[in-house]
């Protein structure tokens, strides 16, 4: 794959996964902020979220795993692309 195929497959996909993981981001926070507070309605739907929604939500996070390795590993080709292209010049 070319360096602009692996720009547009890691903008893509970053466009999609950030949502996903801010969501995670978010619901792990207000579960380790309300761990402190107390209990609450609101606390008990973030554990949910985070943690739950048995065998759906383990696909979910699978999914969202994967997603963030290929995210890394298409950022580190991009990079090596770039410095290999870089030295021949």
């Amino acid at each position: 794959m070319t360096q602009s195929g692996w720009r547009k497959f890691h903008r893509n996909l970053g466009i999609v996964l950030v949502w996903f993981l801010a969501l995670q981001a978010i619901s792990g926070l207000s579960i380790g902020v309300g761990s402190l507070v107390g209990e609450s309605p609101f606390l008990q739907a973030m554990d949910t979220f985070h943690f739950g929604w048995k065998p759906l939500g383990g696909v979910y996070r699978f999914f969202l795993v994967m997603a963030t390795l290929a995210q890394g590993l298409s950022g580190l080709a991009i990079y090596f692309l770039m410095r290999a292209r870089a030295k021949n010049l």
